[in-house]
């Protein structure tokens, strides 16, 4: 039967001076705006208006940290304690203990002080308001649509329904998954804010000592371990993607009115735990749903926008706790996370299922339905979709299994085996190359310098920025995932080595403070465009259907334990190694992960799944065969 051309396929314009220029000004300007943040705050008197905000906030001698989390004074004898998550873990060291006499002043501050440190608090809500509502401008400029050039194309081709309202039909699918990241990441943020009041003393809960502020702080981080080790046995049974993104919103929702309303400790412990089981689902799921969800051809840039979605929810959750913590009412930064979680259940209730999930459960009619409403798709176009899910997901075993039986097969074929390299690999990499270990330092630069408030934010600000980057750079064929693992773990590298030889060669005087900055900032940029996004990217394309679900589990569990593990080593070995050897262990980490991308990572750029099933299952025949 003969086609019928029409116009229906694009192609991007070539783009101008004149237009990377203005990219060129565009991301200088963006990049200043962080170094602003970071330097110089809102004026002249930013430094006043930082500390009167560290002093509403619960701070006298001790300052927040730059990510993760602001933590509180300790009342008592110094004794760290950590709180770990997705690559943005954070360490509570060095607080300095408060005196009655300097808590007595705090508790009794002039109304006219309190009032212009809530004035100040304004003042920084809303220049910070301007800046990520730049970013989002940026963002949006990153993934604006290209300017289409009209070309000869048939009946047949993949061709997207219009839609009505002129929005993506995959927008609701995406909405949901990335607002899960950032709830997470407001977690993150807002829970540093409580965590300062809390620890003052002076609040309904009473003085709490080092061990519950610690457990306050990690109880989000045991529920997410907890969660993602109960979904390594449920794997892919009944639970589809939808109705774990609903458990997902409805364990957030609980946890922050338990967190909220809980009128002794250990009820906001067990609405931290409850809150944190909200966490490991929708860690979970938002990469799968995603993957599984949208375009191929944008999959990469929706992925990452979910690691940009928790970063930017660190950011929210740092500025909710300046403004509704400044009068000391912790519950509210709590409880402001429910505007978040009103959408994400709606959303949640209206998104489609995912078709690949659908497939594997024998519902191939339900899966064009799916389909046709994530993607825009043609019915025809939408059956031969599924028909090609089907073949790859042949032979899968639908029946419940145990948990024995389901790490069985994990491992039980080379492919399988393949897969849990690369995606494990990708996430333990990522965790032991230190980033939580290297923030630490710039913290206490920052710290003397008063400015932890501000430069938390603002090295947020830049996280956010750089993993927009990768956003646009994922996609893009002269780069992809390859290219952006390879570069930015050879640039975390060269910082790494760049502040081991700072260390060891820096004396009694210790290391300038300016070049462990410029190698912090360096390291930071080189992460978020790199092991940052591409890892949970790689992660959600890498496993077969029949075992995807599990195996992501199995990523995620990693991702937690091994960020503990860091997190509890790190003041051991910096007490026996010393700082050079300590980030000399981490540079050689870093090296060897740039062995480990180059040997094992395939580029996924521009592929569907089912291909990517097909790329592993004959790389891993190939190295059997290499083996034999």
């Amino acid at each position: 039967m003969d086609t019928v051309p029409m116009l229906s396929q694009t192609t991007a314009t070539p783009v101008g001076p004149r237009t990377r220029l203005l990219q060129a000004v565009t991301l200088c300007s963006v990049l200043l705006m962080a170094a602003v943040l970071v330097v110089g705050g809102v004026g002249s008197d930013s430094r006043i208006v930082f500390q009167r905000v560290s002093v509403a906030l619960g701070a006298t001698r001790a300052v927040p940290q730059v990510l993760p989390p602001l933590h509180p004074p300790i009342l008592k004898a110094e004794q760290p304690h950590r709180h770990s998550s997705d690559g943005l873990a954070s360490h509570q060291r060095d607080t300095a203990s408060l005196d009655q006499r300097e808590i007595e002043q705090r508790l009794v501050t002039p109304p006219s002080q309190s009032s212009d440190a809530g004035a100040s608090a304004s003042r920084i809500f809303a220049f910070e308001l301007v800046c990520i509502a730049s970013l989002s401008a940026f963002a949006g400029w990153l993934l604006r649509p290209k300017r289409p050039i009209a070309m000869a194309a048939t009946v047949g081709e993949k061709d997207p329904a219009p839609q009505a309202s002129g929005l993506p039909p995959w927008l609701p699918s995406f909405s949901v998954a990335a607002i899960g990241g950032c709830l997470f990441g407001y977690d993150i943020g807002g829970a540093s804010s409580v965590l300062r009041v809390l620890g003052s003393g002076a609040t309904d809960l009473g003085p709490l000592d080092p061990l519950q502020l610690g457990w306050l702080a990690s109880g989000s981080l045991v529920g997410a371990v907890v969660a993602s080790a109960l979904l390594i046995a449920l794997g892919d049974r009944q639970i589809g993607r939808k109705t774990e993104l609903q458990a997902a919103a409805a364990l957030y929702f609980a946890g922050t009115a338990i967190q909220t309303l809980a009128p002794s400790l250990p009820l906001v412990l067990a609405g931290r735990v409850v809150y944190g089981l909200g966490i490991g689902t929708a860690m979970h799921v938002a990469p799968l749903y995603i993957a599984e969800s949208v375009p191929s051809e944008q999959r990469g840039q929706l992925v990452s926008l979910k690691e940009a979605a928790i970063v930017a929810g660190i950011v929210l959750g740092y500025l909710s706790g300046a403004v509704l913590s400044a009068s000391g009412d912790w519950r509210s930064v709590f409880g402001a996370a429910v505007l978040l979680e009103l959408p994400m259940a709606a959303l949640s209730l209206t998104a489609p299922e995912s078709a690949r999930w659908l497939v594997l459960r024998g519902r191939t009619a339900d899966a064009e339905v799916a389909l046709t409403q994530a993607q825009g798709l043609s019915p025809e176009t939408a059956r031969a979709e599924v028909a090609a899910m089907q073949s790859m997901a042949a032979g899968a075993d639908t029946a419940d299994e145990g948990l024995g039986a389901k790490l069985a097969e994990l491992t039980g074929s080379p492919q399988n085996r393949k897969a849990l390299t690369i995606g494990v690999g990708l996430v333990l990499f990522q965790q032991l190359s230190g980033q939580p270990s290297v923030l630490y330092y710039a913290n206490r630069i920052f710290e003397s310098a008063g400015l932890g408030f501000q430069a938390a934010v603002g090295v947020g600000v830049f996280k956010l920025i750089m993993t927009l980057v990768s956003v646009r750079l994922v996609e893009d064929p002269r780069w992809g995932r390859r290219p952006l693992l390879l570069y930015g773990t050879a640039g975390m590298t060269l910082s790494l080595f760049a502040l081991s030889a700072l260390f060891a060669l820096g004396g009694a005087a210790g290391p300038s403070q300016g070049l462990v900055i410029a190698c912090v900032v360096a390291f930071v940029g080189c992460y978020q465009v790199g092991f940052g996004p591409v890892t949970w990217l790689i992660l959600s394309e890498v496993f077969p259907l029949k075992i995807r679900s599990a195996a992501v589990s199995v990523g995620t569990l990693a991702n937690f334990g091994s960020n503990f593990l860091v997190a509890l080593l790190f003041d051991l070995e910096r007490a026996n190694l010393g700082e050079g050897l300590l980030f000399g262990q981490f540079a050689l980490i870093a090296l060897a992960a740039v062995a480990f991308i180059n040997a094992q990572v395939p580029e996924t750029r521009g592929l569907t799944l089912e291909e990517i099933e097909a790329q592993i299952m004959g790389d891993a025949e190939a190295d059997a065969e290499s083996q034999s």
